[in-house]
């Protein structure tokens, strides 16, 4: 049936090509750009939860070794992209690398190259004809976009600039949706120091509220560095739903009873130096955690202050995994708690952490070092290598941070 439609297709735009006077590549590829920018066009404004792992591999080597796993809420608004990391309540138009300083990661994959490529005239094309994309009948495309009308912006460390790229897409013979999007960056400048740079995006129609949008799947980007180390992304997009916001975008659930709102709480400041203990109510598996995780606690007891009672027992803590490096030896593990409330109070959690208790760590060695910077309030655990469960009720001990403190923690 497919192959059929290739052909009714195929004979369509032969008659076109002879009633405009264009090629009948040229006017298939105006068919496809025409029908991309409706589909995007018409696309609301949604958000997906991405899912990044990254890893490495040296030149002597053929296997990558897996460095970390990121979630994050990744929200397409208005052609804009914009994160926030998993349960937060508002996406914050900010750099990206404040989340995530160090480290390959990519931007673009949710929707931005698609609109620069089918809405602009950046682009020069070549039709290749018709190619099978895994097992599927698809019609490719080539392109190329020189630097001087790109917008392809790539950033390793504190070098930023802008490059040209060429590439290929394919598009479903059909129903001229797009398959898959590849992009190779051109001419890179030394202060990258790359070799090469290259991005595969894959598509799928996803039901976002009433309707069925196509959006991104899931994405692999390769860095190659002048070495021949090879970094890679594996992205996959999951949980895509649609919300609405102005300024501060909220993506909360309504209430369908349309109940009143509930009542502000207080907010409290909390005494510097003040020692509070955290029982972890959601167990973390090293094998499946990622970083931006959602982490739940709640206090192990009364918190007092010289004999004011602050924060009752049972207090809810709420925190994020902020790293999981996977040494030879060893699993780092980081987490910051940011917020603490009770039914009527909330404070702002500002800590240290001293130590852990129900949980074996182990001494990593001397020649380790982390891959990126110690966060502000991040507490450092290491575990054994291999798979390690926290279990639900492992007493975490920490303390508000003090005054002109040096924001240094050691590895527990």
């Amino acid at each position: 049936m497919a192959m059929w439609r290739l052909a009714a297709l195929s004979l369509a735009c032969v008659a076109g090509a002879q009633d405009t006077g264009l090629s009948e590549g040229e006017l298939l590829l105006a068919k496809i750009k025409l029908h991309m920018m409706e589909t995007l066009t018409r696309q609301p404004n949604y958000t997906c939860l991405e899912t990044v792992e990254r890893s490495r591999r040296d030149a002597s080597t053929h296997k990558y070794r897996l460095e970390d796993v990121l979630r994050l809420e990744v929200a397409l608004v208005d052609g804009k992209e914009m994160f926030a990391w998993p349960g937060s309540k508002q996406f914050e138009d900010k750099d990206f690398r404040a989340m995530v300083p160090t480290g390959t990661f990519g931007t673009g994959d949710f929707a931005l190259h698609e609109r620069a490529i089918f809405g602009s005239r950046a682009a020069a094309f070549e039709a290749r004809g018709e190619q099978a994309l895994n097992g599927r009948p698809a019609v490719r495309f080539d392109f190329r976009v020189p630097r001087p009308v790109s917008g392809y912006q790539i950033r390793i460390d504190d070098f930023q600039t802008i490059v040209g790229y060429h590439g290929s897409f394919y598009v479903d013979p059909s129903s001229l949706d797009l398959m898959r999007l590849e992009i190779a960056g051109d001419d890179l400048p030394p202060e990258l120091k790359l070799k090469s740079i290259s991005d595969r995006m894959d598509y799928a129609l996803a039901q976002i509220g009433d309707g069925d949008f196509l959006l991104p799947e899931s994405s692999e980007i390769v860095l190659v560095d002048l070495n021949g180390q090879e970094s890679r992304n594996r992205l996959k997009f999951a949980g895509c739903h649609q919300f609405t916001g102005e300024s501060v975008l909220k993506f909360e659930e309504p209430d369908p009873a349309g109940s009143a709102e509930p009542a502000q709480k207080a907010e409290l400041e909390l005494p510097a130096n003040l020692g509070l203990a955290l029982s972890l109510l959601d167990p973390i598996d090293t094998q499946t955690a990622a970083i931006g995780d959602p982490v739940r606690a709640q206090l192990s007891s009364d918190l007092k202050f010289k004999g004011h009672l602050l924060l009752t027992k049972g207090a809810a803590a709420s925190g994020r995994v902020s790293r999981l490096e996977r040494h030879d030896n060893f699993t780092l593990l980081g987490l910051i708690f940011t917020d603490v409330e009770s039914s009527s109070v909330h404070a702002k959690l500002e800590l240290e952490l001293e130590r852990l208790v129900g949980i074996d760590t182990v001494a990593p060695n001397r020649s380790w070092t982390m891959s990126s910077p110690l966060f502000r309030h991040e507490g450092l655990v290491t575990l054994k290598s291999g798979r390690v469960r926290v279990m639900r009720g492992t007493l975490m001990f920490w303390r508000t941070e003090a005054p002109q403190a040096s924001h240094d923690s050691s590895v527990k």
